[in-house]
């Protein structure tokens, strides 16, 4: 009996010297593992981790209430969540407004304010998706109602053109001051033409009613440079003006040349210019443009001359005859022969010097009827001669004429137009070695 009870009495020592044993064991490992966690709560805190730092804190406090100071800051950070959670609520409702209005930038940074909390998962959505897709869809609309403005302001622009063309400067006018979108600038170039033009008309009127007839000839011109059919017809006043210096310049009692032929002016009233199509300027431009770059020189440069004889202040043709090679000898093709017919037409309008500045280009570009064109700038120089009273001042125009007429009879198929022009001008022609 007392045996046993001995064994059980050393039995219960061995569980308790056991007990204490791994106690004592333990205890370093569990005091090792607060350590860990405490120091990571400190790191989360120290990264705005701070709900991972509170989890940490408080699990430490929760273990040991008396460790360091982890119940306080268990406590401190939670106070910090919840009032950072009222504030993500703020931002939150502020982002949604902002997106609703449209304005996706005040919303994409009030929702990247949201760290953490409850509102963070939507705020990422907005962010990932809804925004980027709503600023898409907004671009889309933007892009279509662009696309529309532009269609109307083409057809806008087209009346316009359709306006000026017809001389309804007025009508014009208020439909280009409407244009926007890409097709301004050219709108803005129009109604620069036409405030030029009446400028130019209103200088010509003032100097045509003072009887300065001279500056009444410039002005007009400068009109006939921008549009020469434009409203006030500036080609007709022109001629109107150099008749009425002409009759101030020639005597009442005019005597009979020697050889009775009729006086130059006469032949200018007998010639009736043919009317000719309406250019398609915008075909003219591509084709040219084409012809330039497959290297067609005579083609190319002859479609451009084509256009500036249609308008003379034509951007585009200007360039595209400036990009041309200056080195090349190519003729112009069949298309510049109208620029020619402007100034034979000019001509017989009586416009002598705007005649000869058409002319003038065409040869210079290598024209193909070189010949006529050299004949009828002689021509020109010969009627202002004439015109002018043969005065010793002015025989140059005579001496110029007759370097012309030798330039003419280069080409020995040329026959001149005899029945059109003054028998005078045929026999200074004849006579001219």
């Amino acid at each position: 009996m007392l045996t046993r009870s001995c064994n059980q009495i050393n039995r219960v020592c061995r569980y308790a010297l056991c007990g204490a044993l791994t106690l004592s064991l333990c205890l370093p490992v569990w005091a090792s593992k607060k350590d860990d966690d405490y120091k990571a709560a400190q790191a989360a805190a120290a990264a705005g981790q701070n709900e991972q730092a509170m989890k940490l804190y408080c699990s430490v406090a929760k273990e040991d209430p008396s460790y360091k100071d982890a119940k306080q800051n268990c406590d401190n950070i939670k106070t910090e969540l919840l009032k950072e959670e009222g504030r993500n609520e703020g931002r939150y409702s502020d982002g949604v407004k902002a997106f609703d209005a449209g304005d996706y930038d005040q919303a994409e940074q009030k929702f990247r304010n949201i760290r953490s909390g409850q509102y963070l998962s939507d705020a990422q959505n907005y962010l990932n998706l809804k925004i980027p897709q709503a600023r898409k869809d907004a671009a889309a609309r933007a892009a279509a109602a662009q696309n529309n403005n532009d269609a109307a302001m083409s057809a806008k622009f087209d009346q316009a053109v359709q306006a000026y063309n017809g001389n309804n400067f007025s009508t014009a006018q208020g439909l280009f001051g409407q244009i926007s979108g890409k097709r301004q600038p050219d709108a803005q170039s129009y109604l620069n033409k036409i405030l030029q033009y009446n400028q130019a008309m209103q200088d010509g009127d003032n100097h045509a009613n003072s009887k300065d007839y001279k500056s009444a000839v410039d002005g007009y011109t400068q009109a006939a440079s921008i549009k020469a059919d434009g409203p006030g017809n500036p080609q007709s006043k022109i001629s109107q003006m150099r008749s009425l210096m002409a009759s101030e310049s020639t005597p009442l009692s005019t005597p009979t040349p020697a050889n009775n032929n009729p006086p130059v002016n006469h032949v200018v009233a007998a010639i009736v210019e043919p009317s000719r199509p309406k250019l398609d300027i915008d075909k003219l431009m591509r084709d040219a443009d084409a012809a330039k770059k497959k290297g067609d020189i005579g083609t190319a440069k002859g479609k451009y001359m084509a256009i500036l004889s249609e308008n003379p202040a034509n951007a585009a043709a200007k360039a595209g005859l400036e990009s041309l090679p200056k080195d090349s000898n190519a003729v112009a093709s069949a298309d510049a022969d109208r620029m020619l017919a402007n100034g034979i037409g000019e001509f017989y309008k009586g416009a002598y010097e705007e005649a000869e500045v058409h002319i003038k280009d065409y040869i210079e570009l290598n024209g193909g009827k070189s010949a006529l064109a050299y004949f009828y700038r002689a021509a020109s120089k010969l009627t202002r001669y004439y015109l002018g009273g043969e005065k010793p001042d002015q025989k140059k125009l005579y001496s110029d004429a007759e370097a012309d007429f030798r330039m003419a009879k280069k080409t020995p198929s040329f026959n001149p137009p005899e029945k059109m022009v003054s028998p005078k001008i045929i026999q200074v022609f004849k006579s001219t070695s």
